[in-house]
């Protein structure tokens, strides 16, 4: 691994050049970075991430009964509306139409 002579950071390589952010380059063969620059070892296990829509809910859902669609499937969520000490307050979205409400305890 080299270091920028002029600021002192670390200097990556794109393209069998070394580039730093303040401008300075440095030329170097392919050996070099890839004995200098490449990592080998244990790699860490890639986490999946999971892309969601309107359509593809990631939250619980619970049995209801909607009363604007009559819709019987929403999903739900807490929210600490009140100070810490205060039970939270509990959302609902019918999945059909998108109605929300808080649920009375």
């Amino acid at each position: 691994m080299r270091f920028c002579p002029k600021c002192g950071k670390m200097l990556m390589p794109k393209n069998d050049i070394l580039k730093c952010a303040c401008g300075y380059e440095e030329k170097i063969s392919a050996e070099v970075a890839e004995r200098e620059y490449k990592f080998k070892g244990e790699r860490k296990k890639e986490n999946k991430v999971i892309v969601t829509d309107n359509n593809n809910i990631a939250l619980p859902t619970t049995k209801i009964t909607c009363y604007k669609c009559g819709g019987t499937k929403g999903v739900w969520w807490t929210v600490q509306t009140r100070s810490a000490d205060e039970a939270p307050t509990y959302f609902i979205r019918c999945v059909k139409c998108g109605n929300t409400w808080r649920r009375s305890n």
